[in-house]
């Protein structure tokens, strides 16, 4: 019976009472009334939730909290059945002491939750049905039996606890906790102890069996003990770790006692891969082009990763920063909200760092996968694609459009949550200041054409700004590619004030715009809430007969505060949309480009027997790209015999190195039939080495094999470079094979051509670079019929005239076509072109100058996979590998055939299974290799010195400036919030804001990174030779630097094994990643337990109320020097650019020098004449045109000096003798 008498404390157990209660003790929880007045709950406390009686929950309510946690047992456990059914075991695991413990527990806390159902009968025999409590108990039963089938399922199918089994566990332990605390408030034990022993026993089990669940790590399978030892712990974390980031405790901790290195860093979880990531977005983006006319690069993008994106938007919280009490509560209340806001914030910290993880993760693999595809991408440019697409625009791509991707996800949930978060906020205003709020929403529409006019202008200056950025890197791709050449010719000043035209007149400069125009963008919308508020306020008090109270104003203005942030984060997110969508278009108008005919070759089986026919051109025309009107070959008919010698001679720009490409699919096949049998290498005129020893570049990914290794090095002529190396085969010849000369590179790359074993050798022009007699090693050892490749097809384009002779077919092509052709008797006995050009070579001995210059070509594998060609070795193939002498193998076949190829035939080099080595870059079996220098990386945090020499650089004055401004802002700011009054003055901050906005941006980080990038630009002209011939160490994610992406793009230097190079491509990308994915989850890490800190704080305080050459300048000596160098360097401009940057020479002089170097005709020919325009690295120009031009700069310099560095390597003897005569 309830007394209406004043509260008293009772001896009841509890903190204090309400009322006087007058029951026998302990007898409280298990009562029940037939006459109940509430339903479903026979206990006269009623459903609460606190108790008339106590400071308590009612028993009904206690039960409400258990049940609830039955119910996300059953329900979620159920999907959790449905999940892992579904899942595929990986093998059977043993079922140990801690799977038939964990289970038994289970039995166990159920046969408790039985025994209370029972007391629970017994003790309200007539309402047990009806009651509440009794179907709490059976749905506890139930539940137990759903989490019993998935603790035995998680067993075999995962290597971590189910997270529904978790937080069931978590969940039904706190409900204990707190209905244990109840029943000893009531002293239960007194009346009914079977049913308390009973639930601490059940209790204690649950607490037990949420230890072995969450801390006891489980039985693992043979499957998983195999697992990679660098694995990310986040593989197998619990969904607690992963929700406090506690997985990355272990590399904080390391990080703490230890500079972190590459060897420190786990490997990537394979949905994060860069193999995983390209084949999810090449699958949609294949789509898009297949089935759509204008293909959309955001709908493959959104059909790619949108999923973990989306799903993160649902851990955003927007609301509870909106929901305050606006009157007093009672105290016990007050507690409650205490506990209530500390858990909410708890929930928020997690729930807010799962979207950020999302977002910065879904930004990752974004990026990663765009790299993948542009670097897939450049392979497969034709030569049209390849001259709209230059080697600065595909490394802009790269860099900074794929980055604009990236930053979009950490804003593009905004553009629907700000607008959210302001309706929110409008409405909240409403309730305080009614329809005045209207003034505030017009405030805030009359500023959107503002800021849309702000945002058309952006986006024209951005993509102005992107056409600058291609510009730029193109150029110092150039200059760094080519410095050798710009300090022989001392054209330093030249270039760099070419240099800073292009940065400080073109892109700062329409960078001080864009920063303008952002200063505009935060001054209108920094303005806007305190235009909302004045305008709200003022239409309130003309309006309302309210008085204005600080009832209504500081609630308004927390108000008008929270709506600061949205409206902040607006503009840098429209900023944020504008770049990306203007990246969007650079990227779709790139991967839209044109890619190789596919159908240009016809490729087909290798060819057995000796003199069979292995390359076939039956009636066929080519041309650069399929919209051109002029074909570079046409009416081509040719064929080449299995174990033949195939010569293609003719004047320099007839289409020799033309020819050769039609052959490997690079030139635009306007008619006709192109057939290839068989693997194809390919040695150009281009060099290109890769920056790695030089053993790597010989075996190329094929595996090594010692004694055609040794073989191979012998042929080429390269033993005795390898003994003047200072690491002999394991020296690392650095980007480009800077540290090699040109002959070097050339035999360097010929033994990676003979080293592959292919069925088809096309060679061009690869005896220019060498002298005679090594030449004439070359044609005995390698292309000659006893050299190593006399059974293999050889076409090899050359001005050479003693291969000529050991040649079985002479080609010779002038004006697109062949025009003759046979064997060196039958030209000569003819008397036609082809024994003229051999007459003029012997007639003029000049056999002493034709130390030819090293026009270094590079060799290159096209590795034609045929379908259902397996790359593995036979048995045949592993046991030749291990014998002295190489001999024929055949894979088994007909003994009425003939041979297959005669003894020097090559079996096929096997290429090895890249791996990468194992995630790290470095080698780790061979220390040796690390011996050469490496670069060498600050460790720790940013020095003072670096701000301050930052702060110089930016001026002194205008950081002052700002600082100022910065503190007065914020001064305006803090006063603006004391009263009303100070509104004005608040009205100053946000001019204090556009000011120290353009201040910060022009002023100071424009005018620093003016001055730095001229520094560093001049540092690196002033830099000797030395600098440029170091491997670079710390370019992992360059996934080739600038140099070698500028042959990695171009097909005809670089068509090669395409599917290695993409794993290449894939390791070094997945070697960043290895570091930037634990980098964000650092600051993850770090803010969840700071935020963790912040919410204890707050709880705490709620409950506790360099005249010598050696002295002289380097300048000054070049200028005095005519240097004709091996490298035939050209920049893109005009001819007048490549022979005169500096424009310091007239028309007169330029045609003459050009008419001594026999290059006036063809200039004149081209359109513009001096202004005719050369492609990037002179490829419109021919190897030998290109070195005609060097040769006219140096007629061009004024000296008594001429150096020459085998300047006339790929100069055919007609030009060449009349050369000779002049100098």
């Amino acid at each position: 019976m309830v007394v209406s008498s004043p509260q008293s404390i009772l001896k009841t157990g509890s903190f204090s009472g309400f009322r006087a209660f007058q029951e026998q003790l302990g007898s409280g929880y298990l009562t029940a009334d037939v006459s109940r007045s509430q339903p479903l709950c026979g206990n006269k406390e009623g459903w609460g939730p606190l108790s008339p009686y106590r400071y308590d929950f009612t028993p009904c309510f206690m039960d409400v909290w258990v049940s609830s946690v039955a119910a996300f047992g059953i329900l979620g456990g159920a999907i959790a059945i449905w999940w892992l059914v579904r899942r595929k075991t990986h093998a059977e695991v043993e079922k140990n002491w801690h799977f038939w413990l964990k289970q038994a527990i289970i039995m166990g806390i159920a046969t408790s939750v039985a025994v209370q159902l029972g007391i629970q009968i017994l003790n309200y025999p007539d309402v047990w049905a009806g009651d509440f409590r009794f179907w709490t108990s059976l749905l506890q039963i139930a539940s137990l039996g759903v989490v019993f089938s998935i603790q035995w399922l998680e067993h075999t199918r995962l290597r971590n606890p189910n997270g529904v089994v978790l937080f069931y566990w978590l969940l039904l332990n706190i409900a204990y906790a707190v209905k244990l605390r109840s029943l000893i408030s009531q002293q239960i034990y007194h009346e009914h102890l079977p049913y308390f022993v009973a639930y601490c026993v059940g209790f204690g089990l649950s607490l037990i069996e949420f230890g072995l669940e969450w801390l006891v790590p489980k039985k693992q399978s043979v499957y998983s003990a195999l697992e990679d030892e660098d694995e990310c712990p986040v593989e197998y974390a619990t969904v607690f770790s992963i929700l406090t980031f506690g997985w990355m405790t272990p590399m904080m901790k390391q990080g703490y006692k230890k500079y972190l290195t590459e060897d420190d860093l786990w490997n990537l979880s394979k949905r994060d891969t860069t193999k995983s990531c390209s084949e999810k977005f090449q699958e949609a983006w294949d789509y898009e082009i297949e089935h759509k006319k204008n293909p959309s690069l955001w709908i493959a993008i959104f059909k790619s990763f949108s999923g973990p994106y989306f799903r993160g938007a649902l851990f955003q919280d927007h609301g509870s920063s909106h929901v305050r009490p606006m009157k007093p509560q009672p105290v016990i209340r007050g507690a409650a909200i205490a506990l209530g806001m500390f858990s909410v914030s708890v929930g928020q910290t997690m729930a807010l760092h799962q979207y950020f993880q999302r977002a910065f993760e879904t930004g990752m693999r974004i990026k990663t996968a765009l790299t993948a595809a542009i670097y897939g991408k450049s392979l497969k440019l034709s030569n049209e694609g390849r001259a709209s697409k230059s080697t600065g625009d595909i490394v802009n791509y790269m860099a900074v459009d794929t980055q604009r991707l990236q930053d979009l996800t950490q804003y593009g949930q905004q553009l629907w949550s700000a607008p959210y978060q302001i309706i929110l906020c409008m409405v909240s205003l409403y309730q305080l200041v009614g329809l005045s709020m209207l003034a505030g929403v017009a405030a805030m529409v009359l500023m959107i054409p503002i800021n849309g006019l702000i945002a058309r202008l952006m986006k024209k200056l951005q993509q102005e700004q992107m056409k600058n950025k291609d510009s730029r890197t193109r150029l110092i791709a150039e200059i760094i590619n080519n410095m050798k050449s710009i300090k022989l010719y001392a054209w330093s000043s030249a270039f760099m004030a070419k240099l800073n035209f292009v940065r400080n007149d073109q892109e700062l400069k329409t960078l001080r715009k864009i920063g303008a125009a952002q200063s505009v963008a935060n001054f209108t919308w920094s303005t806007t809430p305190f235009l909302v508020s004045c305008s709200t306020f003022a239409v309130f008090v003309l309006t309302e007969n309210t008085p204005l109270t600080t009832d209504i104003v500081f609630p308004t203005l927390t108000l008008l505060n929270l709506l600061t942030f949205p409206l902040a984060i607006l503009p840098m997110v429209i900023t944020s949309i504008i770049e990306a969508s203007v990246a969007v278009k650079r990227l779709t108008s790139f991967f839209t480009a044109e890619e190789l005919q596919p159908d240009a070759v016809i490729l087909k089986g290798a060819i057995e027997d000796d003199g069979e026919e292995s390359l076939t051109i039956r009636d066929a025309s080519f041309s650069w790209d399929r919209n051109s009107d002029r074909n570079v070959l046409q009416d081509i008919h040719f064929s080449a015999h299995k174990g033949e010698l195939t010569c293609i001679v003719g004047r320099v720009g007839a289409g020799k190195s033309s020819f050769l490409q039609a052959l490997l699919g690079d030139l635009w096949k306007v008619k006709g039939q192109v057939v290839v049998h068989g693997k194809t290498a390919y040695v150009a005129q281009q060099p290109w080495v890769m920056n790695a020893t030089v053993k790597e570049n010989i075996l190329f990914g094929h595996r090594f094999d010692p004694n055609f290794y040794d073989k191979t090095v012998r042929a080429c002529a390269l033993t005795e470079d390898f003994a003047q190396l200072p690491y002999g085969d394991e020296t690392e010849v650095g980007e480009r094979g800077i540290s090699l000369s040109g002959g070097q590179k050339a035999r360097l790359t010929l033994a990676r051509a003979v080293y592959a074993r292919a069925d088809i050798y096309l060679l061009d022009d690869c005896l220019s670079a060498v002298d005679q007699h090594v030449g004439r090693h070359l044609i005995d050892n390698v292309f000659g019929p006893t050299g190593l490749l006399g059974g293999k097809t050889r076409v090899l384009a050359t001005n050479s005239i003693p291969v000529l002779k050991e040649a079985n077919l002479i080609c010779l092509i002038r004006d697109t076509k062949i025009i003759e052709r046979g064997t060196y008797d039958q030209a000569i006995a003819r008397r036609g072109e082809i024994a003229n050009l051999i007459n003029t070579s012997e007639n003029k001995d000049v056999s002493t100058d034709s130390e030819t210059t090293e026009a270094s070509d590079s060799s290159t594998i096209l590795d034609f996979e045929q379908p259902g060609e397996e790359e593995e070795k036979d048995e045949a193939e592993e046991a030749q590998e291990h014998l002295t002498q190489l001999q024929p193998i055949r894979p088994g076949g007909s003994g009425v055939k003939k041979r297959k190829g005669s003894s020097n035939t090559l079996r096929r080099a096997s290429t090895i299974s890249f791996r990468g080595p194992r995630g790290k870059i470095s080698d780790e079996e061979e220390p040796s290799k690390s011996k050469q220098g490496k670069e060498h990386s600050e460790q720790g945090k940013v020095k003072w010195d670096v701000y301050a020499e930052y702060a110089k650089t930016s001026n002194l004055a205008a950081v002052l400036i700002y600082l100022t401004m910065l503190v007065g802002a914020q001064t305006a700011q803090i006063s603006g919030s004391v009263w009303l009054k100070s509104w004005a003055e608040a009205n100053d901050k946000y001019a204090l804001v556009v000011v120290q906005t353009l201040i910060l941006w022009i002023f100071c980080s424009i005018e620093a990174s003016r001055k730095l990038h001229e520094r560093m630009a001049f540092a690196i002209f002033r830099s000797p030779m030395s600098f440029f011939s170091k491997p670079p160490q710390l370019v992992a994610f360059s996934i080739a630097s600038q140099g070698s992406l500028s042959e990695a793009s171009v097909p005809s230097e670089l068509i090669v094994n395409r599917k290695r190079f993409t794993q290449e491509n894939e390791w070094r990308v997945d070697a960043n990643l290895r570091a930037y994915f634990p980098s964000i989850n650092s600051n993850r890490w770090l803010a969840v337990r700071l935020e963790f800190l912040g919410s204890l704080i707050i709880l705490a305080a709620a409950g506790l109320a360099i005249v010598a050459v050696s002295t002289g300048r380097l300048l000054d000596l070049r200028r005095r020097l005519a240097i004709i160098p091996q490298d035939a360097a050209l920049f893109e401009g005009t001819i007048r650019d490549n022979l005169d940057p500096g424009h310091v020479h007239d028309d007169t002089e330029l045609w003459s020098v050009l008419e001594h170097a026999r290059l006036k005709d063809h200039v004149s020919t081209m359109n513009g004449g001096l202004e005719a325009k050369i492609q990037e690295g002179g490829s419109n120009l021919s190897q030998g045109q290109r070195q005609l031009v060097s040769l006219a700069r140096a007629l061009l310099t004024p000296s008594n000096i001429l150096v020459l560095d085998e300047a006339t390597a790929a100069v055919d003897v007609e030009n060449r003798c009349p050369f000779y005569r002049q100098r």
